[in-house]
């Protein structure tokens, strides 16, 4: 899990900071994406039902985005697109399963929670990019200049929206797009104060919570 938050902190805060848009930073975010399934499958690897399924994900994912470098294709970069969609969705389920199921030490809980906020907000990024390709004039303000490496700028709306800052020079415009931002938006909201619940409801010092006090 500690490994997953430092990629998700690399792809998201780190990459899109220091390295040029164009071929050099879509490698780096492909090498990235790699092992961050790759570590997500780890991380899961206890889920008898959900880690198989991110692993035949994972797996089509790094084939397609590595493929892509080799043999261009028209149909590649969609395929390449909402197949990590996938792969992220299913992670982001398996994380979530450990952020708020049982069993799992308070340490390891956190981390998670901060990885599974990282997860939505890259998720949304990709739903984003996905849509205004095939969807043009979805969002205003999304115009480009960054070449291949056009996930910079949604992951950006994508955080600035799960954070509810909202500065407005990227704005949907498209009711698709809209309802992504607001569904984006709410959870951005209702988060952190679920974690916080969680959190409080755990037993302390090895007790049960107050409301199953055996009598």
């Amino acid at each position: 899990m500690s490994l997953l938050l430092l990629l998700l902190v690399a792809m998201v805060f780190v990459v899109p900071a220091i390295l040029p848009y164009g071929r050099t930073g879509r490698f780096v975010l492909d090498v990235l994406m790699t092992f961050l399934l790759l570590a997500g499958v780890l991380a899961v690897a206890e889920h008898r039902i959900i880690e198989p399924a991110l692993l035949v994900v994972s797996i089509l994912t790094i084939v397609v985005r590595w493929a892509e470098w080799i043999v261009p294709s028209t149909l590649l970069p969609a395929v390449r697109e909402v197949s990590a969609l996938l792969a992220l969705v299913v992670l982001a389920v398996a994380v979530g399963s450990n952020v708020f199921g049982a069993g799992t030490a308070v340490v390891d809980r956190i981390t998670g929670a901060v990885v599974l906020y990282l997860l939505i907000g890259l998720v949304w990024a990709v739903a984003y990019g996905i849509l205004d390709e095939h969807s043009p004039g979805a969002f205003t303000g999304a115009g480009g200049g960054e070449g291949g490496y056009g996930l910079g700028r949604w992951v950006y709306f994508s955080f600035v929206t799960l954070t509810t800052v909202g500065y407005g020079d990227i704005s949907p415009v498209a009711r698709a797009a809209r309802s992504l931002a607001m569904l984006e938006a709410l959870i951005g909201q209702l988060y952190p104060a679920v974690i916080l619940a969680r959190l409080v409801s755990l037993p302390r010092d090895g007790r049960p919570p107050s409301g199953d006090t055996q009598r």
